[in-house]
């Protein structure tokens, strides 16, 4: 035996989690409605907002539960979120700068290295001519 308010318990947790699915799919250009339905342009006819563009859900309900963005909005989030990507991987690009610097200073160490082990064998040779080296 069930309680009968479970059922509307069940209800209300399935509008919240639709509502935090639409919370959280509002940025930049949305590509489907949390509801799955197919996002198209709508170009506004109506009162003050004529010719204004909208991304909106196919299956829109001014319910809250569907996707209706202003184009100008989600064009600027999406710009927004580009421009952070694109400084992400700036900073990478100048760490990879660094990186090239290090193995540079690297190899040149390596190459004073060598010739400092070259003096050595010489000067061993020299002054202990019949070790093996």
């Amino acid at each position: 035996m069930t309680d009968p308010g479970y059922e509307d318990d069940k209800e209300h947790q399935r509008y919240n989690d639709m509502l935090f699915f639409v919370a959280d799919s509002n940025n930049g250009i949305p590509e489907c409605c949390p509801c799955s339905g197919q996002i198209f342009i709508h170009i506004s006819k109506a009162g003050t907002y004529i010719g204004k563009n909208y991304f909106v859900c196919k299956h829109f309900e001014d319910d809250g539960l569907h996707r209706k963005k202003e184009w100008g909005e989600a064009i600027e989030d999406e710009k927004k979120k580009l421009m952070r990507k694109v400084d992400d991987h700036e900073v990478k690009i100048r760490s990879l700068y660094s990186i090239e610097d290090r193995l540079s200073r690297l190899e040149e160490d390596e190459k004073k290295n060598d010739e400092e082990i070259e003096e050595m064998k010489y000067f061993l040779k020299i002054h202990y001519p019949n070790e093996f080296y």
